[in-house]
């Protein structure tokens, strides 16, 4: 079975592209058949207005021939649990790394943030996109001993694309998101991988979720800040291909894990 045949769809965050994942997808199982998306107005695909992460998520399931494991991280992470809620059908597996259901504080959610410090990097990004993009990823590398190698490997393209054209419009749609409605009738199992020195979604956000979705596993990395599969790719990829794995087994055999 860990050889077998696996689709998989990786969703990235605000701000980034495709090859944020550019490190991670070296360490996964070779017989897996990898689609590595951009989002809307990010790394050079097409804008769409509003940024509708509902909207964004159909797009995605309609190139979606056969039910997929959809990895997805922060911002990537919302889109995947519209995706598995709104075609459930399409979803094997969920993975949502360093995410949220929803980012803001609310009377009824103490999980979330009472600041969104993210509305600062919409401008330094856009001055100067390869020096503040490094900057972040260095913040999320600070615990890594590798860091520069990893940087080394994945900085060149990813900042080569230039800033995000969605980057407003993308972080309103965050600030704004709210997805607990879609929790209880997602079925898809769900692995939660958060970083213990996350600053941007805290480990409660993935305990919030783990409470909510019906059947989840959360798996925190104590030294990881808010790119768990960077800072720890080798133990990130043995976590997510373990999962995957028992899911596609328990999917084939049509039985519950």
């Amino acid at each position: 079975m860990p050889n077998s045949v696996q689709k998989v769809y990786l969703i990235h965050g605000w701000g980034a592209n495709r090859h944020v994942f550019d490190d991670l997808i070296p360490r996964l199982p070779a017989s897996w058949d990898i689609h590595n998306l951009d989002l809307p107005g990010h790394g050079g695909a097409p804008d769409i207005e509003p940024f509708d992460i509902a909207a964004i998520a159909d797009r995605f399931a309609a190139d979606i021939d056969s039910p997929a494991h959809i990895l997805g991280w922060s911002l990537g992470g919302l889109a995947a649990l519209n995706l598995a809620a709104r075609h459930p059908e399409k979803v094997r597996s969920l993975c949502l790394t360093a995410s949220f259901a929803k980012l803001t504080a609310a009377p009824d959610y103490l999980e979330g943030l009472d600041r969104v410090a993210l509305g600062k990097m919409v401008g330094l990004f856009r001055q100067d996109y390869a020096k503040y993009i490094k900057q972040f990823l260095q913040l999320q590398l600070l615990n890594t001993p590798d860091a520069a190698d990893i940087l080394s490997r994945i900085l060149p393209d990813l900042a080569a694309l230039g800033a995000p054209s969605a980057l407003q419009s993308a972080l309103e749609a965050v600030e704004q998101a709210d997805a607990r409605p879609l929790l209880p009738e997602t079925a898809a199992p769900a692995l939660l991988v958060f970083g213990g020195k996350d600053a941007v979604t805290p480990p409660r956000m993935g305990e919030y979720l783990q409470r909510h979705l019906p059947e989840s596993e959360f798996h925190l990395i104590e030294k990881a800040a808010h790119a768990p599969f960077l800072s720890h790719a080798g133990e990130f990829a043995r976590i997510w291909t373990d999962f995957v794995v028992r899911h596609s087994t328990a999917f084939e055999n049509g039985a519950a894990v």
